[in-house]
């Protein structure tokens, strides 16, 4: 029998490449699997959904859920998103006005890379507050809720399937995040100690805009600065959460940057210290307005206090080194005012009504002499005052 040695050879090349090419593809299927676009997936229905849980009491709730069928374990981003419609057209973070707009869904709690993650029970009183804007008093006893949790890869986002539980809601008081407040501490403020309660805040200046969810925005302070250093500091406790010194010359400015030099004006007398939080930039100019007066004592009479207006509630100097301009005081509101005769509250000096200042605006503003009465809402309040620009700050203790 005679054999053709080239059909053997070649045979034999054909079977080694097949195997070769099984090989490939068997790598390419263990290394390189293909990823499949799911469009949905589960959220498990917890065992609590055939109760109401009461949010005031409850501290937070739990969810699971199956991973989507990517086909092969893959890092993926999860979140809550909750509705009281299950309609899921708006979210709540995208209301620019809330008086003439609503939101009918909120995402809440923070991104996991689990299957499993707990929402706080406060967090989502506040995000159904801001769905369904219960005015005071009339909050019903429960409230649907529909979860569902988001996966995103690479980009591309899909949704779990829709889950109802039932929820105790609460009254909870809608308000943009406070303004960003930084502080002035140094030779020029308090008793020139740079001690942690020595020190002045800039406050938030009219016409800027500030960020709803951050706070941060453009905020100044307009006084006294003898040649003595000062620095700028966010947290008045401690400087780890950021500061603002001097770099090689004045008008040369450092942020958050521990060890920089203190900032030192070329010659005693008003500036206005002007800083952006948002984009970090520090401005120091020369006050060119008229010749401030120094007023001995400041009040903050209102309805809080009968309108006492010599001794009813004071406000205390926040400087005491140079001029003061500055004042402070603490003060609780019981009830809710309009600004209107009789309600709300001014700043006035030197105990009398003689110069009093006033603007309707809340938390913040800036009050011009013999303006009308600011408002207020309820709670405990710090409160700040410039006699310089007028400038004043509500911040809710």
């Amino acid at each position: 029998m005679i054999i053709n040695m080239k059909s053997i050879i070649k045979s034999s090349l054909l079977l080694c490449a097949g195997v070769a090419l099984f090989s490939a593809c068997d790598k390419d299927l263990d290394h390189n699997p293909t990823l499949l676009t799911p469009k949905t997936f589960k959220l498990n229905t917890p065992a609590y959904a055939a109760q109401t849980v009461d949010l005031k009491v409850a501290d937070k709730l739990n969810f699971t859920w199956s991973q989507p069928e990517y086909g092969a374990p893959i890092a993926a981003e999860y979140g809550m998103q909750f509705s009281t419609t299950n309609k899921w057209t708006k979210s709540v973070d995208k209301v620019v006005d809330m008086d003439t707009e609503r939101g009918d869904y909120a995402p809440v709690g923070t991104p996991t890379g689990t299957c499993s993650t707990s929402v706080s029970a406060a967090e989502l009183a506040t995000a159904i507050e801001k769905m369904e804007r219960y005015e005071e008093g009339h909050v019903p006893a429960s409230q649907d809720l529909y979860a569902r949790v988001y996966s995103i890869v690479k980009g591309d986002t899909i949704y779990s399937n829709a889950v109802k539980v039932s929820v105790a809601p609460y009254y909870v008081e809608l308000s943009d995040a406070p303004v960003e407040t930084w502080y002035l501490v140094g030779g020029s403020f308090g008793d020139g100690s740079w001690g942690n309660s020595q020190v002045v805040p800039l406050l938030p200046q009219e016409g800027q805009e500030y960020d709803k969810k951050t706070g941060k925005g453009v905020i100044s302070w307009t006084g006294y600065l003898s040649t003595a250093g000062f620095k700028l500091k966010k947290n008045p406790a401690n400087w780890n959460d950021g500061e603002v010194g001097q770099g090689a010359s004045f008008g040369d400015f450092t942020y958050n940057i521990g060890g920089s030099t203190d900032i030192q004006v070329p010659t005693a007398g008003y500036y206005t210290i002007t800083f952006d939080t948002k984009n970090p930039k520090l401005k120091i100019v020369p006050y060119t307005g008229a010749a401030p007066t120094v007023y001995t004592s400041m009040a903050l009479p209102g309805k809080h206090d009968g309108w006492t207006v010599a001794g009813g509630t004071p406000m205390t100097a926040e400087t005491s080194v140079v001029e003061n301009h500055d004042w402070k005081a603490t003060v609780t509101f019981t009830e809710k005012s309009t600004g209107a005769d009789g309600e709300g509250c001014k700043f006035a000096a030197n105990g009398t009504w003689d110069v009093n200042w006033g603007a309707e605006n809340f938390p913040y503003g800036v009050a011009t002499k013999g303006g009308k009465n600011v408002r207020n809402l309820k709670g405990t309040y710090t409160v700040y005052f410039n006699d310089i620009t007028g400038q004043y700050s509500f911040v809710k203790q």
